[in-house]
């Protein structure tokens, strides 16, 4: 699904991410793995198509409305948690009863549904991070581009995750991480270096 030679990324004539080979099959769950500047979450951004000043190549064999990127510190918009999480539905046309009930199921499945008539500004991070999770995956992406999915996550969270990634069978799922994940997460680890 994904095939990449020879990436880089400059800003001010500085390289900030150097990846010379990188090849993920459609399916795969791959752990990114690499210290603070090594240029994870701007690898992340040049597959989701957000990163468009990048020399060498990068392939992804799916549509950019098939790929979804979570951003490390996740945005929402104002208003509800349940707006927030039906907003990319709303935008595909789904009907309000439909995305409405998808929507508390995916919060429930990440064990926040009771926050859904909730503001969004007034969440924690971890309870923010889950929002933004239950908005990315209930859109049942082909590519899901997670950057530190887990910070800021508490056990009950981090274990709901991790269920809900071994059970996301049919997406191709990349994770950014500056830490070992928990067990099952990721069935390989490709480690990102810092540039020279």
């Amino acid at each position: 699904m994904i095939r990449i030679e020879g990436l880089r990324v400059a800003r001010n004539g500085t390289t900030i991410c150097a990846v010379d080979e990188l090849a993920v099959e459609r399916g795969e769950r791959v752990a990114i793995q690499g210290g603070n500047g090594s240029g994870k979450t701007t690898l992340l951004r040049v597959i989701a198509g957000l990163e468009r000043d990048a020399a060498g190549r990068c392939e992804v064999d799916t549509a950019p409305r098939d790929r979804v990127y979570v951003h490390q510190n996740p945005y929402l918009f104002r208003g509800t948690v349940l707006r927030n999480v039906t907003y990319g539905l709303r935008a595909r046309g789904v009907a309000r009863g439909d995305r409405e009930e998808l929507a508390h199921a995916w919060l429930a499945k990440l064990g926040v549904d009771c926050l859904a008539k909730r503001r969004a500004d007034h969440l924690s991070g971890g309870e923010r991070r889950r929002v933004a999770l239950a908005r990315a995956m209930l859109l049942k992406p082909k590519l899901l581009l997670l950057d530190e999915p887990f910070a800021e996550m508490d056990a009950d969270g981090e274990r709901d995750l991790v269920r809900l990634l071994a059970d996301e069978t049919d997406a191709t799922v990349l994770i950014a991480t500056p830490t070992e994940l928990p067990d099952g997460v990721a069935r390989r680890t490709c480690v990102v270096e810092r540039p020279a």
